[in-house]
């Protein structure tokens, strides 16, 4: 059972929106990383950021994720959920990408930001809307 504290939360939430927003795969060493973190989440979650520095790109749409889930209510962030089934299955589906073959791809398969629905399920399907 994961036991993250709000930091961490959305230092995840913000990681994973932003590998879905990236345009390709991540290198391979890069993808290999992910994997082991994510064998480990829970006690490896300090090293997402680095790993977001290491390319510019997801660098920069983790810093825009980071400070959307610090601007926006409790709701999205794991902590809120009044549940802690949900909040286990939303670490289970974090843990599911950042072990995928291809983390860009689960993530964008996974669209939807951790803690929230989409309003619209085209935009869900298609990213558009």
């Amino acid at each position: 059972m994961p036991n993250l504290n709000p930091q961490q939360e959305k230092t995840l939430t913000a990681f994973i929106t932003a590998l879905g927003r990236q345009d390709s795969a991540l290198p391979e060493g890069l993808q290999k990383q992910l994997h082991a973190i994510g064998q480990s989440l829970e006690t490896r979650i300090l090293e997402l950021p680095a790993i977001a520095a290491s390319l510019p790109n997801l660098n920069q749409a983790y810093q825009t994720a980071l400070s959307d889930t610090q601007a926006e209510a409790p709701a999205a962030t794991f902590a809120s959920s009044t549940n802690r089934s949900d909040s286990d299955k939303q670490f289970d589906r974090a843990v599911d990408i950042l072990t995928a073959d291809d983390p860009v791809q689960a993530a964008k398969r996974s669209r939807t930001p951790i803690g929230q629905i989409a309003s619209n399920p085209l935009k869900r399907l298609f990213g558009r809307g």
